[in-house]
């Protein structure tokens, strides 16, 4: 797999086409895409067997109707060699428009999801991690369900229409189905999108986060959307907690100074109402 070249892509959105506006609380512009993503097949079985082997122990389902091993890495070591892949985070860079690093909080830089019928899906939220690649270790055939959809609008819109009994409309709604051997990447963190319940057959997914390394503050992981699913667990708390002190708030400092505020013109600008008549 070489870094700097252009994967081939199925999908490809910007972020403010999803939205429909510009927005500031961002890594980049760059929305979702779907790629081959070229990674080793018996690296991924091998990690899908493990899983398997895992998950009458370690999956959980708590929160958002999935059924998930959180902080996938810390008990799967071949998740852990793809998560530190350096020409894999230089490619999805690339992609991405600014240089990315694996999420830092062990409880949230990795997960395999299991989706089925009985394990349930994931239901309308937004992420709270910035970035977010989505790599499919198996999927059943026939599946009937389990495509990704993502709602095209202000999240905000969307959780109220949610909120009030509705369904959101189907024309402000893209599906994206997963494929073998390719990945998908979505910045969406502040887009409204979930997990099409599955009818019949089953999804087992890698997902693997990351962030910007010039702005680790772009985040909206909050303490108790963390403990939702991890509230047995509570080592995060002081990750996260030191994450902020050494990366987030000094990046945060370097941000300001170098983009001060525009200061207000000193002379009132011509052309608005006469003073006097």
């Amino acid at each position: 797999m070489n870094a700097h070249t252009i994967p081939e892509l199925r999908y490809a959105m910007s972020r403010e086409a999803i939205i429909g506006h510009d927005t500031a609380w961002k890594v980049s512009r760059f929305g979702v895409a779907q790629y081959l993503h070229g990674y080793d097949p018996q690296l991924l079985a091998a990690i899908e067997e493990a899983a398997l082997k895992l998950k009458a122990s370690h999956a959980v389902h708590k929160h958002l109707d999935l059924t998930f091993i959180t902080g996938a890495d810390r008990y799967i070591p071949e998740i852990k060699e793809l998560v530190n892949d350096k020409l894999r985070l230089e490619r999805l860079s690339d992609m991405m428009g600014t240089k990315l690093e694996p999420y830092p909080l062990s409880i949230v830089g990795s997960t395999v999801t299991f989706m089925s019928p009985k394990d349930g899906a994931v239901e309308w939220h937004c992420d709270g991690v910035p970035v977010t690649e989505l790599i499919p270790l198996s999927i059943s055939d026939p599946l009937i369900g389990g495509h990704l959809e993502i709602y095209c609008d202000d999240s905000e819109t969307g959780r109220a229409i949610l909120e009030s009994g509705r369904d959101l409309p189907r024309n402000k709604v893209i599906r994206i189905d997963h494929k073998m051997n390719y990945a998908t990447l979505g910045q969406f963190l502040g887009v409204l999108h979930r997990t099409a319940p599955i009818q019949l057959g089953s999804r087992i997914t890698l997902v693997l986060n990351q962030r910007s390394v010039a702005k680790p503050y772009v985040d909206d992981n909050r303490m108790f959307y963390l403990a939702a699913d991890n509230d047995q667990d509570r080592t995060w708390v002081n990750e996260l907690a030191d994450d902020v002190w050494t990366n987030q708030l000094p990046a945060y400092r370097r941000y300001a100074e170098e983009h001060p505020v525009p200061k207000p013109a000193a002379e009132p600008v011509p052309g608005g109402v006469r003073e006097s008549w």
